[in-house]
C-alpha cells in the first residue's frame, strides 16, 4: 500500500494529518494517513446511507478499502470482527465479512470531508445501517473473538458528537 504508514500506536505521530487513524491487530499497531494513499490505494464507491430517521442519502465516497487495511497489519486468518472507534469514543464492532466491501472514506462527491464536515474520516459499508457508520474515525481494531463472545461488549453506541451531521 502506498501512502504514509508509521509503526506504533500513537496517532500523534500524524498529528498534523487530520485524515490519520490507528489500525491494530493483536499487538501490532500502525498509524495511517488515509489521504496520502490517494495515489493509487483508494477506491471510489457509491453508497446509500439509511439514517435512523428513514432518510436515505446516496453519494460517491473515496477512501481506503477495508481489504487493504487488513494487509497493513497482516491480519490473521482468524480475524472475526472489525471494530471502528471515533474520536469521541463512539465504537462499533461488526463481523469482518460485513465490513469487507467497506471503506475508510476521506472524500464525499469529490470533496474532502474535513473541508465540508466537522470530521475528516468516515467508515462506510453496504450492509451496515447508517447510524453505525462511524464518523471522525480515530482507531480501527481487527479482532479475533471466540464463537461465544458477545461483540456488543466491544461497542460504545451512544450518540456520536452532535456536531457530526
Amino acid at each position: 500500500m502506498d501512502g504514509v504508514v508509521f509503526d506504533g500506536d500513537d496517532p500523534n505521530e500524524l498529528r498534523d494529518a487530520p485524515t490519520s487513524f490507528v489500525i491494530g491487530s493483536g499487538g501490532e499497531r500502525r498509524a495511517v494517513d488515509a489521504a496520502t494513499c490517494a495515489d493509487g490505494s483508494t477506491i471510489t464507491c457509491e453508497y446509500t446511507i439509511r439514517c435512523a430517521t428513514g432518510e436515505r442519502t446516496t453519494a460517491s465516497w473515496t477512501g481506503i478499502p477495508v481489504t487493504d487495511l487488513l494487509n497493513i497489519v497482516d491480519a490473521p486468518a482468524e480475524t472475526t470482527h472489525f471494530r471502528v472507534e471515533s474520536d469521541d469514543g463512539y465504537a462499533i464492532c461488526v463481523p469482518v465479512a460485513d465490513a469487507l466491501d467497506g471503506v475508510i472514506a476521506f472524500e464525499r462527491d469529490g470533496e474532502q470531508l474535513r473541508e465540508t464536515r466537522p470530521y475528516a474520516l468516515r467508515f462506510l459499508a453496504g450492509d451496515i445501517d447508517g447510524e453505525r457508520l462511524v464518523k471522525g474515525i480515530h482507531r480501527v481494531d481487527l479482532l479475533s473473538l471466540p464463537a461465544d463472545a458477545d461483540p456488543d461488549r466491544y461497542e460504545t453506541v451512544t450518540l456520536d458528537n452532535p456536531e457530526y451531521e
